[in-house]
């Protein structure tokens, strides 16, 4: 099945490539200005000779124009695939996540979260994606959880960017596949449930790896996901990671109870991933200390937790950036 939508944005991508107008584009082809509008919008597709003339003019086949690529099924690594998505772990949401994965349908987090980062004038996350964004190749962006992590910031950098979106939750991904496929029509947005601990894809596999709280938040061994991250990374890759911890001080000011609560229940969120991310065997990590966020405005678990035990934190939010070799 051809996907209008999908065809139209590829000649778009394709026509800005050359650097010329859809009206440069309908002079060549000896059409309308206003067909080549449809093709992009797509309403329309041409005719076969068209098609022909198309695929001449940018280098490419008939059958790439009108079909879509899937870079996880060309893996061919198995899982199930339905509705768009590709399923490594069970189609059903763990009965432990069912609350809030219900939440997250009932209140529309995604598009919430999707429209803040694209209306927002100053973010931390917009220089960090606009860099992903300038070095290309295919992003994996893992834990994308109903925020996106990096994905929304890359996107607004460049909207054709090449992103698998990717979370243990099926109910995270789902969602955002159902929100970008109506919000974008991107033809370069693929979609996986899977554990990051357990990555199911081959060895080389992605330019860039992106993390925006994933890896801190891991259900399961972190060092374990830092070491398949870095595996499905090509040997020029890059893995950048957020994350942030609160200081020893910042601890020992509240009250032992609390605090004797909080790492029992959180031990994630009093770790700095530095070492565990030089253990992952990259060759070089630049660390930058960017804005941090506090309990009193943030809608995680933890932040939650704290305000139940009257305890106001802080904690200092550093971005990595992690080459391979």
């Amino acid at each position: 099945m051809i996907h209008k939508v999908h065809f139209g944005k590829r000649v778009g991508i394709a026509r800005r490539r050359l650097g010329i107008s859809q009206a440069e584009l309908a002079e060549r082809l000896n059409v309308t200005p206003q067909a080549v509008s449809k093709w992009e919008c797509g309403s329309a597709i041409p005719d076969v000779e068209l098609l022909l003339a198309l695929s001449h003019l940018f280098g490419t086949t008939v059958n790439d124009l009108l079909e879509d690529a899937d870079p996880i099924a060309e893996m061919n690594i198995g899982g199930e695939y339905a509705d768009g998505v590709h399923y490594f772990v069970p189609r059903a949401e763990d009965p432990r996540r069912q609350d809030f994965a219900d939440a997250l349908r009932r209140e529309g987090w995604i598009g919430k979260n999707w429209r803040a980062s694209q209306e927002v004038r100053a973010h931390p996350f917009l220089p960090i994606g606009r860099r992903i964004a300038m070095r290309g190749g295919l992003i994996l962006e893992i834990g994308a959880g109903p925020g996106g992590g990096f994905m929304p910031f890359v996107l607004r950098a460049d909207p054709n960017a090449e992103i698998v979106v990717s979370d243990l939750s099926p109910a995270v991904v789902e969602e955002w596949r159902r929100f970008l496929d109506a919000e974008t029509g991107s033809p370069n947005l693929w979609f996986a449930a899977c554990d990051f601990t357990a990555l199911p894809f081959p060895d080389n596999s992605f330019s860039i790896v992106s993390d925006a709280g994933g890896v801190a938040n891991c259900i399961g061994d972190r060092r374990k996901a830092l070491r398949e991250i870095c595996r499905v990374l090509r040997p020029d890759g890059l893995f950048v990671t957020y994350s942030g911890f609160i200081s020893r001080d910042t601890l020992d000011a509240i009250p032992d109870a609390a605090r004797v609560k909080l790492r029992a229940e959180f031990p994630e969120a009093f770790e700095d991933l530095h070492e565990e991310t030089v253990l992952a065997v990259f060759r070089r990590v630049d660390s930058e200390a960017i804005v941090g966020w506090d309990t009193d405005h943030d809608e995680s678990g933890f932040a939650a937790r704290c305000r139940e035990l009257d305890v106001h934190l802080s904690w200092t939010g550093y971005v990595r950036y992690c080459y391979k070799s």
